[in-house]
């Protein structure tokens, strides 16, 4: 069965980004995966201790200078473990929440590592007030897709609430919700057993 792994980078664990990403998860539900969804909010992440660039064997999802007290390690199995991730954010000032950011930064252990994450699809979920999705999801598709993740066909969803006020009326956006999480769950079927880090 293909895991599929959400991520909300919101500090509103019921607000319109986990409401958008629920929705990507639904989707990839009902083409038969098994999803489950971390809430930054809920998960104490804190910031990168850039060791990697001292010391790079110091730099590993199980292991961190940072101590036991750290939840990483927790969230990096849990990446490890699924198939596909949808990466969910609001937008702040045309870039992903603090959140996120330092989920990204933190996730250089399994770059580092050997491209631990390489192969696995992703969608890219990314709420704003007014304008600026697009930028904050990029600033996430280039970083991740050096990681080795591979952004899914139609796996950028995205809403202005100025535009729509109410989520559950954003026709758009709920329809590339559906199909950013069917396609996730198809890529990564298709996707399974190559090494992609290869050299």
């Amino acid at each position: 069965m293909i895991r599929v792994l959400g991520i909300n980078g919101s500090t509103r664990t019921h607000g319109r980004t986990a409401a958008l990403l629920e929705m990507v998860l639904e989707a990839a539900r009902e083409t038969g995966a098994q999803t489950e969804r971390i809430d930054l909010a809920k998960t104490p992440i804190p910031y990168c201790a850039a060791n990697y660039s001292e010391e790079r064997e110091s730099c590993g999802p199980d292991h961190c200078v940072r101590g036991e007290w750290d939840a990483w390690g927790w969230v990096a199995q849990k990446m490890l473990e699924a198939d596909a991730l949808v990466f969910a954010t609001p937008t702040y000032w045309f870039a992903p929440s603090a959140r996120m950011k330092t989920l990204l930064e933190r996730m250089t252990s399994l770059e580092n590592q050997g491209l631990l994450l390489a192969g696995k699809p992703m969608a890219l979920v990314a709420v704003a007030e007014e304008d600026g999705a697009a930028q904050a999801m990029a600033q996430l598709a280039i970083p991740l897709n050096f990681m080795g993740l591979a952004l899914v066909p139609l796996g950028l969803v995205y809403h202005h609430a100025q535009a729509h006020p109410e989520l559950e009326k954003d026709e758009e956006a709920i329809a590339d919700a559906r199909r950013a999480g069917r396609n996730l769950v198809e890529m990564a079927r298709r996707l399974r057993g190559f090494d992609w880090a290869a050299q």
